[in-house]
């Protein structure tokens, strides 16, 4: 039984952290693809900028601190305007580089998740998983044969006992 659980892993194990991987491959690269495809780069333009590090405005305020307000063109020409995460350093007239949508809304980039990374965990984990079930399989298997091996030895033991004892019940 141990053999054939052994064989079956070393067999089984690789092809499931294949077909896993891949599947999760597939779904990452196409994630960010999709990810990629809704975010636009612009260049925006700061109107006013944060509070300096002392607390005073400089040339305008801010709503918050870190934030200033800007102008961007989207990528489908209309102007945008909004508030911008900035370093305390910029100044009115700057450009900084901010993630939109097609429609100009300001967004997160795009993830970097590593695709490869996340196929190669998941790899591990279904094999992992496979070595689990398996050995739980095999105590399973265990349970259940030493539970037969018990009652073959009591039965064999009704048969035999009384000759060698000096029990003499039927």
């Amino acid at each position: 039984m141990l053999l054939g659980l052994f064989v079956l892993f070393l067999l089984g194990g690789p092809v499931l952290a294949w077909w896993a991987a891949g599947g999760a491959y597939d779904s990452a690269v196409a994630e960010a693809m999709r990810d990629r495809r809704d975010a636009f780069q612009v260049s925006a333009e700061l109107v006013t900028v944060p509070p300096s590090l002392s607390g005073e405005a400089a040339g305008g305020t801010a709503p918050t601190p870190g934030t200033a307000r800007a102008l961007w063109t989207a990528p489908d020409g209309t102007r945008r305007a909004g508030d911008i995460g900035v370093a305390p350093t910029q100044r009115v007239g700057d450009r900084v580089t901010i993630w939109v949508t097609r429609g100009g809304e300001q967004r997160e980039g795009p993830s970097d998740h590593n695709p490869v990374a996340k196929a190669a965990l998941v790899a591990v984990v279904m094999i992992v998983l496979a070595g689990a079930v398996l050995n739980g399989t095999r105590k399973i298997g265990l349970i259940l044969l030493n539970r037969h091996r018990a009652r073959a030895w009591q039965q064999e033991w009704l048969e035999v006992g009384p000759r060698w004892s000096r029990d003499l019940r039927p």
